[in-house]
């Protein structure tokens, strides 16, 4: 019962959160009616089984600021894509800029993160590494639709091509691949993989390996559909999520999910061009 309660107080906050402000700027600065955003599972940014997460509480404050209403929708990854190119769709959290996806977005970075390899000890001898991975039988999981660093995507690629990656639905699905040894290893990153496993389990069953160059990272943005928005009000968007980045907001909302220092990592500061 006490659960349920939270649950719903929960939902809310949130909802209430999500109601433009009074003294919000005028809503065509930034949108011309009430704005579809999809979410999908993503440890810290979202857990469907809380309703909350970083990227839930980024979309509270975009709101509060913009004036713009949010009506939020949950769907696996691969389908966000499809239904943002369709129409139906105006706004995505989390999602990794590509070529292919700023045809159709416009795409603003607010956070950054590395994937690693989640390897299960039983699959591989100690001293495995990428070569020796690629090169080998072993299979990888990834959620279908995401993106990874440069380096992995290759490597996706060229194991995909041999048969040996198995997609899967969410994060969720990738790990239960992991624990029903469908998989031998999964993509993942910190910010995500904590939220699944327990500690004793990395150490215990599972090695980290980090095969990325070390200036190799994932940069998530939040898209707008560009035939929901003008460029005008993108750079509104824009100028709102670097607004909370200069003033702390940004820290401060992932500090509640997070300790003080992968707060500060996740924290995306690079160059910007919501164009």
């Amino acid at each position: 019962m006490k659960k349920l309660f939270a649950r719903v107080a929960i939902q809310a906050f949130l909802a209430m959160a999500l109601l433009p402000a009074t003294h919000a700027a005028t809503n065509e600065a930034y949108c011309s009616k009430p704005v579809r955003v999809a979410m999908f599972e993503f440890g810290v940014l979202y857990r469907a089984d809380t309703f909350d997460g970083v990227d839930v509480r980024v979309l509270a404050e975009l709101a509060r600021h913009s004036g713009c209403t949010f009506e939020r929708v949950y769907m696996p990854r691969s389908r966000i894509w499809k239904e943002l190119q369709m129409g139906r769709l105006d706004m995505a959290t989390s999602a990794i800029p590509t070529s292919e996806r700023k045809v159709y977005g416009y795409l603003l970075p607010y956070f950054k993160a590395r994937n690693v390899v989640l390897m299960r000890r039983q699959s591989a001898p100690v001293d495995v590494n990428q070569t020796t991975f690629e090169n080998g039988k072993l299979r990888l999981g990834v959620v279908r639709g995401f993106r990874h660093e440069a380096d992995y995507d290759t490597m996706v690629a060229k194991l995909s091509a041999h048969g040996r990656v198995v997609e899967a639905v969410d994060v969720v699905d990738l790990f239960r691949l992991l624990d029903r040894k469908v998989v031998d290893a999964i993509l993942s990153q910190p910010i995500v993989y904590t939220q699944y496993l327990a500690a004793s389990r990395l150490d215990e069953d599972l090695a980290l390996h980090d095969w990325a160059p070390a200036d190799q990272f994932s940069v998530g943005a939040l898209i707008l559909a560009r035939a929901s928005f003008t460029t005008a009000q993108a750079k509104h968007w824009d100028e709102l999520l670097v607004d909370m980045q200069n003033d702390g907001t940004l820290y401060k909302i992932a500090r509640e999910f997070l300790p003080a220092k992968q707060a500060r990592e996740l924290i995306y500061t690079g160059p910007r061009s919501p164009e």
